[in-house]
């Protein structure tokens, strides 16, 4: 019959290491099962196949958390990713907006400018200009 540690949820609880024993120690039981099938000296046959599903389930949960592991793996450089997505947009708005300041100094600087030549350029087309009467 299957053995107990040979259960889905006692092998989730397992360490690493202890997954890795236990797969070696299934696979040396298959094998001498099946030497014992092979034989005749085999009883119960319903071991060979319990082993056989035990092997399966233990590498389909050892799969399962190399998948969790890859994934958070993702997540992180996902959310990194994006950090520094959101950090170069901060960046280049700022960048555009110091521009758009310093265009607007400059206009405003040239429309002084203008503002103060006109007045020397009346006075004179005024000189120049005859006089009316």
């Amino acid at each position: 019959m299957a053995d107990k540690s040979w259960k889905a949820p006692a092998m989730r609880s397992l360490g690493d290491e202890q997954r890795r024993m236990l797969l070696a120690d299934l696979a040396r039981r298959i094998v001498d099962l099946r030497m014992q099938q092979a034989t005749n000296r085999l009883s119960a046959t319903s071991e060979l196949l319990a082993a056989r599903r035990a092997l399966a389930r233990l590498k389909t949960i050892m799969h399962e958390g190399s998948v969790h592991e890859r994934q958070a793996a993702e997540k992180a450089a996902g959310i990194a990713e994006k950090k520094a997505f959101i950090e170069g947009l901060k960046a280049e708005t700022q960048a555009r907006r110091d521009l758009v300041a310093q265009n607007e100094k400059a206009r405003q600087s040239a429309l002084e400018k203008k503002a103060k030549g006109k007045p020397k350029a009346e006075k004179a087309k005024g000189k120049s200009g005859a006089v009316k009467k």
